[in-house]
């Protein structure tokens, strides 16, 4: 009787319900963006369209604060997998589709600017990372239950990059490729330890 009535949920059906647990609204969001941003770049010059890419973390942010405002982790944990593997899931899930679409477009958008395919790559992902940094460190420490913080953090973020070229003229010439190599690895090993501390900090469940 136990067998029979326990539901044993594989890793493929797991990912699956992850995958369509997370709002249509926040695909909406990613998809609308990625059109943005392919449309800016084939309509304007210049370097204005790679400060729209941190406009992309805030789907992910959201999507960690509707969790904790609607108490979800009690849900995740009487559901045979941890919260941290929920946790892990839907991070990589947005994150993954997300970048796998940036991807995309950094191949799409490449005809419309002089840069190497690698600056290309490097000029569209630390704005995306360093907002998803910002924000997530910004989750991590005040644990808003709506993230409008985190999304202004990523606004602010895109304005930032917009206006930045401004002020330091350089910033795009070639022999500042190193700078935006060491973001992008900074970058990637900051969210890199905050997944670790978020997932140590989820505990496994307790069953009777």
């Amino acid at each position: 009787m136990l067998q029979r009535r326990t539901v044993v949920i594989s890793y493929k059906d797991f990912m699956w319900i992850q995958l369509s647990y997370i709002e249509k609204r926040i695909w909406l969001l990613s998809g609308f963006l990625l059109l943005l941003i392919v449309w800016v770049c084939s309509h304007r010059s210049g370097n204005y369209p790679f400060a729209l890419t941190p406009l992309l973390a805030a789907g992910i942010l959201f999507e960690m604060a509707r969790s904790r405002r609607w108490n979800m982790e009690e849900l995740e944990q009487a559901a045979r997998f941890s919260a941290r593997s929920v946790l892990l899931a839907r991070i990589f899930l947005l994150g993954a589709i997300n970048t796998a679409g940036l991807i995309i477009v950094i191949f799409a958008v490449r005809p419309f600017f002089l840069y190497s395919l690698s600056r290309t790559f490097l000029y569209m992902m630390v704005p995306y990372l360093t907002a998803s940094l910002l924000g997530s460190l910004y989750e991590r420490r005040y644990r808003e239950t709506h993230g409008w913080g985190s999304a202004l953090i990523c606004i602010l973020s895109s304005a930032i990059f917009a206006s930045v070229s401004h002020f330091i003229n350089p910033l795009y010439e070639e022999q500042m490729i190193v700078l935006w190599a060491a973001a992008f690895i900074i970058t990637v090993c900051g969210l890199a330890v905050f997944l670790c501390k978020s997932i140590s900090e989820r505990g496994e469940p307790a069953w009777n």
